[in-house]
């Protein structure tokens, strides 16, 4: 078995020797040989192509027949017979004839190779660009069917587990008395009415802060003539007394108005909703808009839950428009 792996590997050492003694030996191409043996082959070339002109000339001048018409089949089948045999002969005696072959060291065979290769090489580049075009596309494809695949056996799980829940929720009611199963039922509702109350009332003050905390300066600022509601989001106190000039520009707060012109105003605006017991405070222009705001938003809410419904808020005042809501 030694003997066996050292005979292979002194082979393998032998060819390696060989082959890179033929590598060395390669004869170098010279440019001068070169160039004489392509000028040579255009000769040749050049000559052939003198041969056969002549002789298709020489065919034409003793040929009493008209190519053109020759060349296409006659509608009388004894002419078209004279064709058929005309060119069967003239193919049986071509076909002994040794075909036109390049001389030993003609450079033809070298070219047409050459050719032939650069054809195939830029063949298999178009098939190369064309496969990974289309590799590109079934990979998109497959990562496509696979997500539907995920998506489809997701939501084979999420119905197989409704389907586990409803038959243990079946299989458990037909387990109890009507009247437990009615018990739960009331019980569920009951807890059912009081997280909708617990989140009701957590909007409910949610807006009513937003309402206070925002939405009434700007409400009052645009009442006053100032900027519409969202195109100045801090409206201080001191700007919404002070007032707005025609353009809807913030007056300067250095000479505010007197407490009577404010009020004044304030009621000529919002009226009774800016009415006070006598021993409050008087209402700001934010308390003001703030005030009728809440009144039209509980009222809204008193038709939502009442038990008529298509019932409506009428107005002439353009606070009350929908788009304070949105």
């Amino acid at each position: 078995m030694a003997q066996q792996h050292n005979d292979t590997v002194a082979r393998i050492r032998t060819s390696f020797a060989e082959a890179r003694a033929l590598q060395e030996d390669a004869v170098m191409f010279d440019a001068s040989a070169t160039e004489a043996r392509l000028e040579h082959t255009i000769r040749e070339l050049q000559a052939r192509v003198e041969e056969q002109q002549s002789a298709l000339d020489h065919l034409r001048r003793s040929s009493k027949t008209d190519p053109q018409h020759a060349a296409r089949a006659s509608d009388n089948p004894r002419e078209k017979l004279k064709q058929l045999l005309a060119v069967k002969a003239a193919y049986e005696s071509l076909t002994p004839i040794a075909p036109p072959l390049p001389s030993n060291d003609s450079v033809l065979p070298a070219l047409l190779a050459t050719r032939a290769l650069q054809q195939n090489v830029q063949g298999t580049k178009q098939a190369i660009t064309s496969t990974q075009t289309q590799l590109a596309f079934a990979e998109a494809s497959l990562r496509r069917e696979d997500a539907d695949l995920q998506d489809s056996r997701s939501i084979e799980k999420a119905l197989q587990n409704r389907k586990a829940r409803l038959d243990a929720q079946v299989e458990d009611r037909s387990q109890k008395a009507p009247a437990q199963l009615a018990k739960e039922l009331i019980a569920a509702k009951r807890a059912q009415k009081d997280r909708y109350d617990a989140e009701t009332q957590r909007l409910g003050d949610a807006l009513n802060d937003f309402v206070d905390t925002y939405l009434s300066s700007m409400l009052a600022a645009e009442e006053l003539g100032g900027p519409v509601v969202g195109d100045m989001l801090n409206v201080e106190n001191e700007t919404l007394a002070a007032g707005f000039t025609k353009k809807g520009k913030a007056k300067s707060t250095k000479k505010p108005l007197s407490e009577k012109t404010r009020q004044r105003r304030i009621d000529q605006i919002w009226g009774s909703k800016a009415v006070v017991e006598e021993e409050e405070d008087p209402l700001t222009e934010a308390e003001a808009a703030d005030a009728e705001m809440r009144e039209l938003i509980g009222n809204l809410f008193t038709i939502l839950t009442g038990p008529g419904g298509g019932e409506r808020i009428t107005s002439s005042r353009e606070i009350l428009q929908p788009r304070d809501f949105l």
